[in-house]
């Protein structure tokens, strides 16, 4: 029978996707046009099930929209030709990409002429797409990737790496280790490109473990920072799960599992009122527990400010 339950904090929205969904809203308050937006502007479906009911059209790609059509691009950034595209077909441009996203864009640029890039990332994750849409790069998953790449790379010229914001740090520093024994000569970037919010979401989960039965996490399939979180807390404990709508919500497998201490906490992109559905719903099942803050949580406090001029 579960007894208590525990928030994790920070969890949910991190400052890039508060960023992004206001550029949308703001977009479409001051415009009479119909507004697109390339790909889900963040991957969470109930965020992009509310815009589309407030008039948002999603679309795969620019060749769903119209010549001269106002397309807002997502939180995960695109490539260079994807902007191209636009222009050449006389867009209205919105770039809602999140600025830590923005950053690594820019550092590739920075890069692409004088370094060899790797870059550790998730193939076909749309933020990797955008990001090595910027340079020539050499995408690796894991410390076997690396390994391939002997023979690949010219040791005699300079390498670099960057890396997914979304990722787990764990994961990220054995790729790191493999990159630096493989290639000495590796110029190691001044900071990582993990974003404060993956970061700070994977240390709450991680200080809970030894208080708790299992962790929640509360996000989409898609969503990697989502499903890093579920991979590191499956590791101290392994009937950690992940639930992405109110749906998902298995009584059962609490009961089965035999939690009596569950933490919950959400992906970067999961809203707040759906965290309050689901957590509305576990204390109907369980009048009994207790539901409170983990000591020691800390308040997400980061923001970024949207640009002057939101279109281009």
């Amino acid at each position: 029978m579960l007894e208590k339950i525990y928030l994790a904090n920070p969890r949910g929205f991190c400052a890039g996707v508060k960023y992004a969904i206001s550029y949308v809203e703001q977009v479409q308050s001051s415009s009479e046009e119909q507004i697109y937006v390339r790909k889900e502007i963040v991957h969470n479906r109930r965020v992009v099930e509310d815009m589309r009911k407030r008039g948002i059209k999603f679309i795969n790609e620019l060749n769903e929209a119209p010549d001269g059509a106002t397309v807002v691009f997502s939180a995960h950034g695109v490539s260079p030709e994807v902007v191209e595209e636009a222009k050449r077909r006389n867009m209205k441009i919105g770039d809602a990409t999140c600025p830590l996203v923005t950053r690594v864009h820019r550092k590739a640029r920075r890069y692409k002429d004088s370094h060899q890039i790797i870059y550790i990332g998730h193939q076909g994750h749309d933020e990797a797409i955008g990001t090595t849409g910027e340079a020539q790069m050499f995408l690796v998953e894991s410390p076997e990737d690396v390994q391939n790449l002997v023979g690949k790379l010219d040791i005699s010229k300079p390498i670099t790496y960057l890396m997914q914001t979304t990722l787990s740090v764990a994961d990220t520093k054995l790729v790191v280790e493999k990159i630096a024994e493989l290639f000495p000569s590796v110029e190691h970037p001044a900071k990582d490109d993990i974003c404060y919010a993956t970061t700070e979401r994977q240390e709450a989960v991680s200080s809970m473990m030894e208080s708790i039965d299992a962790m929640m996490v509360i996000g989409a399939d898609n969503s990697s920072n989502s499903l890093r979180l579920l991979q590191l807390a499956q590791k101290s404990k392994p009937s950690s799960f992940k639930v992405s709508s109110l749906e998902e919500l298995n009584k059962d497998y609490i009961a089965n599992s035999e939690i009596k201490i569950l933490g919950i906490t959400a992906g970067a992109s999961t809203p707040q009122i759906l965290v309050d559905e689901i957590i509305s719903k576990l204390i109907q099942f369980y009048p009994e527990a207790v539901l409170d803050l983990f000591p020691g949580s800390r308040e997400d406090s980061m923001s970024f400010k949207l640009p002057a001029n939101l279109l281009m």
